[in-house]
């Protein structure tokens, strides 16, 4: 299990340019501060001192907008590592497969998708579970249609 600091020293570490010799140079404490400070995105500064104390695990409960200034800096910057609020903290970060997170995007890039989504969150738990039965009933058709051959489509109809 990473802590906050063991993730932040290894995005530290994952920055580093080569510098004018070729040899590897992590981005400085002070650099990073300054450039978060800097960043006209967003309102935070951040000292010198405050980013040692998060690097070296002294200060262990950073606000969020903190976090996301941090994040922001690293962003924008050519890493390896994920990058991300959740990446940053989570004690395991998600991990997903490739596939399911395309199968997913192109799921939500539906308008139609996203507001059944956003309309079932607003729901009780069990309006949520009758909503996935009425799924469920309308899922078998479509399911039998393709598992088998001889099966007519709505569409068909009686001939």
């Amino acid at each position: 299990m990473a802590t906050l600091a063991e993730r932040l020293n290894a995005w530290f570490a994952d920055a580093a340019t080569a510098d004018a010799v070729g040899r590897l140079r992590e981005p400085t404490t002070s650099e990073v501060a300054q450039a978060i400070s800097q960043d006209p995105s967003h309102d935070v500064t951040i000292s010198r001192s405050y980013l040692t104390a998060l690097r070296n695990g002294s200060q262990t409960n950073p606000t969020v907008s903190v976090l996301s200034a941090i994040v922001r800096y690293f962003q924008s910057r050519e890493m390896t590592l994920p990058v991300s609020v959740s990446a940053l903290i989570s004690e395991d970060p998600p991990t997903p497969v490739q596939g399911e997170k395309d199968e997913w995007a192109e799921a939500l890039s539906d308008r139609q998708v996203r507001s059944i989504a956003m309309r079932a969150g607003q729901l009780t738990p069990a309006m949520r579970e009758q909503l996935l039965s009425i799924m469920d009933v309308l899922d078998d058709p479509k399911k039998s249609a393709k598992s088998s051959p001889e099966a007519k489509s709505p569409e068909e109809g009686d001939a």
